[in-house]
């Protein structure tokens, strides 16, 4: 057999005859070149293997890594909910809230405020980043232990920010805050230039600023919801059409242990979590349930565990070592460690399905929420990611109150119905 090399002529006889013309250099720095590359692709064809049983489910685990539902979307399994939407939000504007853009509605996710401390408070902004439009916004307020709502009205002008601090608004109460850009009659209209963050001082010592959640408005410039048939409410959907769809499952990405040792400072991790009224006219639609989790170790181990919900958590349950788990969160994530959650509601909730008064029942709820984390000299908090979205849809129904914004010329008149 004879094999022949660029630029030199390499005769080699197999059959037991002389090898001629043999250049030893060459032929030694070939060799090396071979086994070099034999090596490579060795090693390549390890990590391969290797990469292959990660995805692979092992006796004891279970892996979401490269799971898609039967329709081909990325769905994570056992997380209800759509995270395909979630997904295209990223590359395709609206279809979900997000804390980095502008929307018609804005959510707030945890006030609170003290009378008898001059710390204990929490200061909100809300811009308006029309150049050529006012507004009107309707504030609803909404405690965490009754669930029961207060509201009062805002106008901003073209380009106008404004700031207040809930001890002049809501003194001694902790809830949550949602703003509603409504127009000249007071009904919720399309106006996707709202803006608004805040600065919280809670009474457990965390402190943090974040943006609030925006949902945009989805069925055309000016466009404005109908009054019900009540003739005294009118119904937001946030159902991918008309607002962007709320989270159904939320993650707290990295939490560090909540007990301490020698060298280990510990770690105060809180959640302000809450499924959204779902009538701010007459209080009602409060979601009464349970929050199921997942709670992964820094070993990849997972474990499950329940927190009651009923409306939003209760202030002694807001601790992440509050949520129900087997063994403890102490000894899930020891001293020095760091895990992460993912959750989402378990029960039923009947929301208003059209503007008649008619009714439906939803399976499970969607959620929002934050959280804040001191440890030692570390101290703030972030909006919750979103895992999937409520693809059921959902509803918000508010009063309908004629703005006291003086002249309405400036304000969004009513044009045509989303409906």
């Amino acid at each position: 057999m004879r094999t022949a090399h660029i630029g030199h002529t390499l005769a080699v006889i197999l059959n037991g005859q002389a090898i001629a013309n043999l250049k030893i250099n060459r032929l030694k720095k070939y060799s090396l070149i071979l086994v070099t590359l034999l090596i490579a692709f060795a090693i390549n064809d390890q990590f391969r293997v290797q990469a292959q049983s990660k995805t692979t489910p092992q006796t004891g685990r279970s892996t979401n890594i490269g799971a898609k539902n039967a329709g081909g979307d990325p769905n994570l399994p056992g997380i209800p909910g759509s995270s395909d939407a979630v997904r295209r939000a990223s590359m395709t504007p609206g279809e979900v809230v997000s804390d980095i853009k502008l929307g018609s509605v804005l959510f707030f996710n945890y006030y609170v405020s003290d009378s008898l401390s001059s710390s204990i408070n929490t200061r909100v902004s809300l811009t308006n980043a029309n150049p050529i439009q006012d507004i009107a916004i309707h504030i609803f307020l909404v405690d965490t232990t009754t669930c029961n709502t207060a509201d009062f009205y805002i106008c901003l002008t073209r380009n106008q920010t404004t700031t207040f601090v809930l001890s002049d608004v809501d003194p001694d109460t902790a809830g949550y805050l949602l703003a509603v850009a409504v127009d000249s009659e007071g009904k919720p209209t399309s106006f996707n230039y709202l803006a608004g963050e805040q600065y919280t001082v809670a009474p457990t010592g965390h402190r943090y600023g974040m943006a609030a959640i925006a949902a945009a408005r989805l069925d055309g410039v000016n466009s404005s919801s109908p009054v019900n048939s009540d003739s005294i409410s009118s119904t937001l959907f946030f159902n991918g059409s008309q607002y962007d769809y709320l989270p159904q499952s939320l993650m707290i990405d990295s939490f560090p242990s909540q007990t301490s040792s020698p060298g280990s400072p510990i770690g105060d991790t809180r959640m302000y979590v809450y499924s959204p009224l779902s009538s701010l006219l007459s209080g009602s639609g409060s979601f009464a349930g349970t929050l199921f989790f997942l709670i992964f170790d820094d070993q990849e181990n997972s474990f499950s565990g329940q927190l009651a919900l009923n409306c939003y958590i209760s202030s002694d349950k807001q601790r992440i070592s509050s949520v129900r788990t087997a063994p403890n969160l102490s000894t899930i994530v020891p001293s020095g460690r760091t895990g992460w959650a993912r959750f989402y509601a378990v029960g039923a909730l009947n929301v208003i399905s059209n503007t008649t008064g008619g009714t439906r029942t939803l399976d499970g709820a969607p959620l929002l929420g934050s959280s804040a984390t001191r440890m030692g000299a570390f101290n703030g908090g972030r909006n919750l990611r979103f895992l999937t979205s409520f693809a059921q849809g959902f509803s918000i129904t508010i009063p309908v109150i004629h703005p006291d914004c003086g002249p309405t010329d400036y304000l969004p008149q009513t044009n045509g119905s989303s409906i």
